[in-house]
C-alpha cells in the first residue's frame, strides 16, 4: 500500500492507495500514530484509492479517531467507495465517523 500524507492548512490529508486490510493494517497504524503523536490531531483520509477494506483495516481507522477525539481532534474520511460505504453503513460506523463525498468537503468541515 502506498500512503501519501499532505498538509491542507491546519488539516493533515492521508491518502492510501490499494487495499486497506491485513496486510497493510500495520502501515496505516505506525502513519496515522506518527501523525497523531506529532500532534496532528486535524486527519482527513482520503479513501477514494481504497477498492477492499476488512476489518483489520477498518480497525485502525477506528482506533486512530479514538486518540484523535482523546487529543480534541478528529478523523474524518471521505471519497469512498460504494463498497467501502456499504462496509461503514453495514458495521453502523457511518453514525459514529464523520464522511463526507470529497477531500475539499472533508478538510472545509474543519472551518
Amino acid at each position: 500500500m502506498e500512503i501519501q500524507v499532505t498538509q491542507a492548512s491546519e488539516v493533515t490529508v492521508v491518502v492510501p492507495k490499494g487495499d486497506l486490510d491485513t496486510a497493510s493494517a500495520a502501515q496505516m497504524k505506525q502513519t496515522l500514530g506518527a501523525l497523531l503523536d506529532a500532534g496532528k490531531t486535524r486527519l482527513v483520509v482520503d479513501l477514494g484509492g481504497v477498492a477492499y477494506m476488512d476489518s483489520a483495516g477498518l480497525g485502525q481507522l477506528v482506533n486512530a479517531m479514538k486518540l484523535a477525539r482523546k487529543a480534541g481532534g478528529d478523523l474524518r474520511l471521505c471519497a469512498l467507495s460504494e463498497e467501502t460505504l456499504r462496509v461503514f453503513k453495514t458495521t453502523r460506523l457511518n453514525k459514529e465517523m464523520a464522511l463526507y463525498p470529497t477531500r475539499q468537503a472533508a478538510i472545509a468541515s474543519w472551518r
